[in-house]
């Protein structure tokens, strides 16, 4: 008995001590059917330099119909409704800072079409968070979505091409290339992975929210789901001149959360959550609080026996 109030005791601890885990990439939080989305991308590289941006890209209301192709916001719409027919977003912005070796990128957009509510119910469809544009999207200087064929795979080639030869020039020996922690790869190999790269490309989240690791947090009554997909750019090149060895590698990844108000299950990309009684809010309150009084009551229960066996 002693054991089992422990274990309550525990458990109820636990989940209200809980440290907060670190806020992911790619989060989209659902509350009461509204759906925000927020990316927020870096990508490393010293194969080349990339120019060096800092500005704001696609600022402001996009409610009316999406009629001119006018880059960036369209890119984005065509791609959402790759996903979901019913996809679009009614803001969107998104801000660029770049640097020689850094590209970082900040995504926000206010979803609209992937929610909707039946009585007390929302049902949120999450199969929009794969989309992917391949577009040559560009602001000022920098080309920042096909990073991968305009900027990192001439740099390849051009090893590529020259590790053919015994001694590809004056200084350079040899060189290996590397893809995903691989022992090697031919060039060829090395060259397609970077040259195919698009940085807004989030088909690694595909997958179903159900399979998301999730976890539900009774001191805040949130529901979440986090998936951490593999690399989608990782690369490098270990190049040999005539007196030294040096690395030159491009990488880029993220992780995902999304998280909803209330206590949400999931099926398959079909979000559920109950907003209209709360119902769900006051059984959960009320299993902790049960809970918690079990397992003060059970302690008393336990002090005091003990106590009276010692006064016998």
């Amino acid at each position: 008995m002693r054991l089992v109030a422990v274990m309550i005791l525990l458990l109820t601890v636990i989940s209200f001590m809980a440290s907060p885990v670190t806020a992911a990439d790619v989060t989209i939080a659902i509350d009461k059917g509204q759906v925000l989305a927020r990316m927020g991308l870096s990508l490393y590289q010293n194969m080349t330099a990339f120019p060096s941006e800092l500005l704001n890209v696609g600022g402001g209301d996009y409610s009316l119909p999406h009629t001119s192709r006018d880059g960036f916001p369209f890119a984005i719409q065509e791609a959402l409704k790759a996903t979901n027919s019913s996809a679009s977003f009614s803001s969107v912005n998104l801000r660029i800072a770049s640097s020689a070796s850094w590209v970082n990128l900040t995504l926000s957009m206010s979803m609209t079409g992937v929610s909707e509510r039946r009585g007390g119910v929302v049902y949120a469809n999450a199969s929009w968070k794969a989309f992917r544009t391949q577009a040559d999207l560009r602001a000022d200087n920098l080309s920042y979505n096909t990073i991968g064929s305009t900027y990192l795979r001439p740099v390849v080639d051009f090893y590529e091409n020259a590790s053919k030869f015994e001694r590809p020039n004056a200084t350079v020996t040899a060189v290996t290339f590397f893809v995903n922690g691989t022992e090697s790869v031919p060039g060829k190999v090395a060259a397609n992975h970077v040259g195919n790269f698009t940085l807004l490309d989030f088909s690694y989240l595909s997958g179903p929210v159900e399979r998301w690791n999730r976890e539900y947090s009774p001191s805040n009554n949130t529901t979440s789901w986090r998936y951490k997909p593999p690399m989608r750019l990782n690369a490098s090149l270990r190049i040999q001149e005539l007196n030294k060895t040096f690395r030159i590698v491009a990488r880029y990844g993220f992780d995902a959360e999304i998280t909803v108000a209330g206590l949400a299950v999931a099926q398959g990309n079909t979000i559920t959550v109950d907003v209209g009684s709360g119902k769900m809010e006051w059984i959960m309150s009320s299993v902790i609080v049960i809970a918690m009084a079990l397992t003060i009551g059970i302690q008393i229960m336990f002090r005091r026996r003990r106590r009276a066996v010692r006064l016998r």
